[in-house]
């Protein structure tokens, strides 16, 4: 008989030391592999190639199976984590700049949102007036609209062209934050060109169960719950919270009103495995009531801008739902169907501006089937096959635009030796923006020393997303779908299992670049197309644990973005982005952590007249352990208080501190 240790990363679960029968064993455990699209057993990994596992996980244990005593029928099998990845089945790690922070990486800044860890990554451009209101977001000198964040594999909208309400997504509700970046949009449902944010909700089994609460500054408190249940229907998870802002500050840059925010966020996952398949569902509500300022007339310039107003409000609810099934057909042959919603109504009043009410709508259906097959007997040289149709249709209800996309859609894989492959390709049918086909090529190479070089390139498309068109204030109907074309080239070295090293250089080309446009003599923006645009840059990480208690990390991200035509810069692209860090062990229930973002200046408007400045700032946390379940921190944001504003006539929160405490039970 054959015993196993398996370790089942989607729950968290593990299963040590069960007996099966050997059939039972291979059987299901190869059937489970191939569903899941990773084998990471050392036998199983080309002998040159880089075990796949989560950030932050540890690698199972990598020893010979041990032979028990003669008579004996039972053998123990090396320990296996098998992996359960809704929106990355694959075979290779990606020849792309990729970041996964999962559970313990969230919660080591204790940041209460998308926000605050979103900053560190290196090729991602955040910029954001309050500390609640919505944030413009850039990878690689593109934004996007719908689909440039998705939730548990369904493309999110945006409240406008390139930005979203990053403060809606609280990080107790999360388990993983995955940053993509360049061509390959297939892969993860979101058709946009510089990469997108993919967020997993958090899965929780009773054992996990937790309280956190905090406030502090802007008379600002915050709560969330989770527990989960196991029973013979499934495992039930849940996370529900609340976030007050009383007394926040005026979103206009010289305004003087104080304005308040409030939160209510709920969550629920549900997972059923069967012999040869599976089921997983999910739902994510949050609604936020807030104040808000609006456009009036700024002195003494004369030209529109962002003021105080007494009127203003702002009420926005977002839901998404997903339920997913897959079943394994063979053992070769992996099927999957996933249909998911997501919905936002945004309604707004102001003294400048009608009351209006913007509700986007969004259907999908994702079919996905997968191959896996072992091409040497020892399957240290393999191949995946994967081919499917994603089908999306968006609207905004009571208004006349209604947009549906068919895109059959294949990706292949390979390793042999040392060498890695990949090739994607998709073919959108749209009944508003007609046909277009994109592809992508990459290669990886492993090396001695734990490196690896890489190389990708290929093209992309996005139609705008219906929040982008009828946006009442910022919308523009006469949007054209953009493009892109490009390539990247990098190298990777892991010196040491808590060090890393990542290098990269890219070039993108982008044709009708969509983006937010300031138009300096009047004040008004509006998104709109730009004709051409060329975008250069470079991006370094690297983390290193240079004693048993001293931890620190560097990003850097170099960017220039020129429009060849009018030979001006994109606007809100810096040009210099650099995040260091240092986490020290000061006692053995002790924690600091020190955190140093900077950016160069840019410029806020398309015809580069005015211009944002350089801007420093500072984050700090303190965390102390009252025992292995509680925790008590006090953390500092923008402890330096620097004020420049990231988005024109918007204010800038200043040095802010909380006080918290999170447990478990």
């Amino acid at each position: 008989m054959l015993a196993t240790h398996r370790y089942f990363k989607r729950r968290q679960k593990t299963s040590p030391g069960r007996k099966y029968p050997a059939s039972a064993v291979v059987l299901n455990g190869f059937l489970l592999c191939l569903s899941t699209g990773a084998i990471a057993d050392k036998a199983s990994a080309p002998a040159h190639a880089p075990r796949l596992r989560p950030v932050g996980e540890a690698s199972a244990p990598a020893h010979a199976p041990y032979l028990h005593p003669v008579g004996s029928d039972k053998v123990l099998l090396t320990p296996m984590t098998v992996y359960d990845d809704l929106i990355y089945p694959e075979l290779i790690e990606q020849p792309r700049m990729r970041n996964q922070l999962d559970r313990n990486a969230l919660q080591a800044t204790e940041m209460s949102n998308l926000n605050g860890v979103l900053r560190s990554q290196s090729g991602l451009t955040l910029a954001q007036g309050s500390g609640q209101m919505m944030t413009g977001i850039s990878l690689r000198g593109a934004s996007g609209g719908q689909g440039l964040i998705t939730l548990d594999g369904v493309p999110l909208f945006a409240n406008f062209a390139g930005f979203y309400s990053l403060s809606h997504y609280s990080l107790d509700a999360l388990d993983r934050v995955t940053v993509t970046r360049g061509s390959g949009g297939e892969r993860h449902g979101s058709r946009t060109l510089g990469g997108a944010i993919h967020l997993r909700t958090r899965q929780l089994q009773a054992k996990d169960s937790f309280l956190h609460v905090e406030g502090g500054s802007y008379d600002t408190v915050r709560g969330a719950t989770g527990t989960g249940l196991t029973t013979k229907a499934g495992d039930f998870s849940a996370v529900v919270g609340r976030s007050d802002v009383f007394n926040g500050i005026s979103q206009a840059q010289n305004g003087a009103e104080r304005d308040d925010f409030g939160m209510t966020h709920a969550s629920g996952n549900w997972s059923k495995e069967f012999n040869r398949g599976g089921l997983d569902a999910s739902v994510y509500f949050v609604r936020t009531d807030e104040d808000i300022d609006g456009p009036g007339l700024v002195l003494p310039r004369r030209t529109t801008g962002w003021v105080d107003d007494k009127r203003g409000r702002l009420s926005d609810e977002t839901w998404v739902a997903q339920l997913r099934g897959q079943y394994n057909l063979a053992s070769y042959w992996n099927s999957s169907l996933q249909f998911g919603f997501t919905q936002d109504r945004q309604k707004m009043a102001s003294t400048a501006i009608r009351p209006f009410s913007l509700t986007s709508q969004l259907f999908m259906l994702d079919w996905k089937n997968t191959h896996r097959l072992p091409l040497s007997a020892d399957s240290r040289n393999q191949a995946l096959l994967v081919w499917g149709i994603n089908t999306q249709q968006q609207h905004a209800l009571n208004l006349p635009v209604t947009q549906t996309v068919v895109s059959p859609n294949v990706r292949g894989e390979l390793i042999m030796g040392a060498w890695q492959w990949s090739a994607d390709a998709r073919s959108d049918h749209g009944d508003t923006y007609g046909d277009h086909q994109v592809f992508s090529l990459g290669a990886n190479r492993s090396l001695p020393q734990n490196m690896s070089v890489w190389a990708n390139g290929g093209t992309g498309y996005r139609q705008p997303g219906v929040s982008e068109l009828m946006h009442p204030v910022f919308g523009n109907k006469a949007l054209q779908g953009e493009h892109n074309a490009g390539g990247e080239i990098g190298w990777r070295w892991r010196p040491l299992p808590a060090s890393e090293v990542k290098v990269s250089g890219y070039y993108q080309n982008y044709q009708q670049m969509i983006t937010m446009q300031l138009d300096a003599r009047t004040g008004v923006t509006r998104a709109g197309n730009i004709q051409e645009a060329d975008v250069w840059g470079a991006e370094m990480q690297s983390q290193h644990r240079w004693t048993s208690v001293w931890e620190s990390g560097l990003n850097y991200s170099y960017m220039t973005t020129k429009n060849p035509v009018t030979h001006l810069r994109v606007p809100a692209r810096p040009e210099h982005q650099g995040v260091f860090w240092n986490e020290v062990q000061l006692l053995q229930q002790l924690k600091l952590r020190v955190e140093l973002t900077v950016r160069s200046g840019y410029w806020f408007d398309v015809a580069n007249t005015v211009r944002a400045h350089s801007a420093p700032r500072v984050n700090a946390l303190l965390k102390y352990q009252l025992t292995s379940k509680t925790d008590v921190y006090l953390r500092g944001e923008n402890i330096t208080d620097e004020r420049t504003p990231e988005l024109n006539d918007f204010n800038f929160n200043g040095a802010a501190f909380y006080l918290g405490l999170r447990t478990g039970f």
